[in-house]
């Protein structure tokens, strides 16, 4: 499968058991940090817990399933380009460990490889990826817990990036005068720490009373500060969220988008999510949103990338997009 053009912001739909969720697992294999006590930053080896639930025995259950049908004589090979002027292209080639014992990879000079291992399979990396600044953000469907986004949080502060992400916030909520981690509560039982908003309230009020699209954004601009990410993956960005609140989030991302330098790829199933993001797209004055739509034909997997003029033909036409 190959999916081109990208833009800033990519939005990837389809029916189910089309691969939405495969491609933001392709991208981390292809981005994430390799290292497992790489603290504070999803890692390839965090891949079976990121975006689904994987019991049991990771390897049987996930790692060999990434080869199509379980096929483990096959190479699988997930590639990307910088831009579309580039030469500068890099790779992930995914093998079974008997596979890689008959197989030789040579770098650029000419020297033999060493195959790194993720799971039970084996990897080699190809191509030139220390240039880019391609560290990765990721946010799957499972609900965040309130310390620990206070403990990121924090992080912001320690960063001196508050203020930067207070004014983003205040874009959804303009009454808001700041975002505080504070620990609340008996000194002498060590409370943890919450994070709590100024709305010019008579008390400053937990963000977890605050709309899920508040919170939502928060937990975002937070992570995208603190890993100083480059590359945003979402999961199901509509889970859990009211569609009322889908034109704040993606005013939101957008905002993100431009004052971070962030590319943007995430999944949904929802008509109302596409239509938020083209309406932000559209008000955002550089329509930088593409939509990819998944679809399975026959035993292959086919991207169809929608821009601004297809998208507006399938609204006025009724298409089933989701």
């Amino acid at each position: 499968m190959n999916i081109e053009p990208l833009k800033r912001v990519n939005l990837i739909t389809g029916q189910n058991n089309t691969g939405k969720t495969g491609v933001l697992e392709a991208l981390v294999m292809l981005l994430c940090e390799s290292d497992p006590a790489h603290q504070n930053q999803k890692t390839r080896h965090s891949l079976p817990y990121l975006f689904r639930s994987s019991g049991g025995d990771s390897n049987e259950n996930y790692w060999k399933w990434l080869f199509n049908n379980k096929d483990l004589g096959q190479i699988v090979h997930i590639k990307a380009a910088l831009n579309s002027f580039s030469e500068s292209a890099f790779e992930i080639q995914l093998l079974s460990p008997e596979k890689e014992k008959n197989s030789v990879r040579l770098d650029k000079t000419g020297q033999q490889m060493k195959a790194e291992s993720v799971g039970g399979i084996s990897y080699y990396r190809l191509g030139d990826q220390r240039n880019a600044d391609l560290r990765t953000a990721v946010f799957s469907t499972i609900p965040t817990d309130p310390t620990q986004d206070a403990a990121e949080y924090q992080r912001v502060i320690l960063k001196r990036r508050k203020k930067q992400v207070e004014k983003l916030l205040r874009e959804i909520e303009p009454r808001l005068e700041s975002v505080e981690a504070l620990r609340i509560g008996n000194p002498n039982q060590s409370p943890p720490p919450l994070i709590y908003a100024d709305l010019g309230l008579s008390e400053m009020i937990p963000v977890t009373q605050l709309g899920q699209g508040f919170n939502r954004l928060l937990d975002i601009y937070s992570e995208i500060v603190v890993e100083d990410a480059k590359v945003l993956l979402i999961d199901e960005i509509e889970n859990g969220l009211h569609y009322s609140v889908m034109p704040v989030i993606w005013k939101g991302l957008f905002l993100a988008a431009k004052e971070f330098d962030v590319q943007i790829f995430a999944t949904t199933h929802s008509w109302e999510c596409i239509l938020a993001a083209d309406k932000a797209a559209r008000e955002n004055g550089n329509y930088d949103l593409a939509l990819i739509r998944l679809d399975r034909v026959k035993e292959d997997i086919k991207a169809t990338v929608m821009d601004e003029k297809s998208l507006c033909t399938a609204k006025e036409l009724h298409w089933e997009m989701r």
